[in-house]
Formats: structure tokens, C-alpha cells, sequence
């Protein structure tokens, strides 16, 4: 079955992303300091703020980075 996807969910911030990145025992700041990017930077594409989001790239990073796939964000 596929999933819709409305305007709203690309509006709302990554829950299971943050609850992934606590749950590997790691900090925000730690995940933006190896994606050479400030704090604010990532807590704003996190958060989605002002439509806010990350690069592909930046998102195959961070998947990489926690052993996970990018859908699982």
C-alpha cells in the first residue's frame, strides 16, 4: 500500500529522527558537528523551521552516520 503524503508532512519536524539519535546515545550537536554544520543550522532543518529542510546529501549522511535508512526518519 502507498502512502500519501500531504503538504503538512513535509512540514512537520523529524520526531523519529531525534528519538533515533538519542536512542544511538549521541547529541544534535554532535551529528551537525560531523556534517560541518552549526548547531542552529541542524536544529532548524530538524525542526523543519521556515521550511527548513536537509540536502539529500546531508540525509545520506545522517543515515550513514546512524545506521539507518533515510526512510526511517
Amino acid at each position: 500500500m502507498n502512502a500519501v503524503l500531504e503538504r503538512h508532512d513535509f512540514e512537520r519536524p523529524y520526531i523519529n529522527l531525534k528519538s533515533i539519535i538519542v536512542s544511538k546515545g549521541m547529541k544534535q550537536k554532535q551529528i551537525a558537528e560531523r556534517l560541518d554544520m552549526n548547531k542552529s543550522t541542524f536544529s532548524a532543518k530538524i525542526n523543519r523551521h521556515n521550511g527548513r529542510d536537509f540536502s539529500y546529501s546531508e540525509a545520506c549522511q545522517i543515515a550513514h552516520m546512524l545506521g539507518i535508512k533515510m526512510e526511517d526518519f
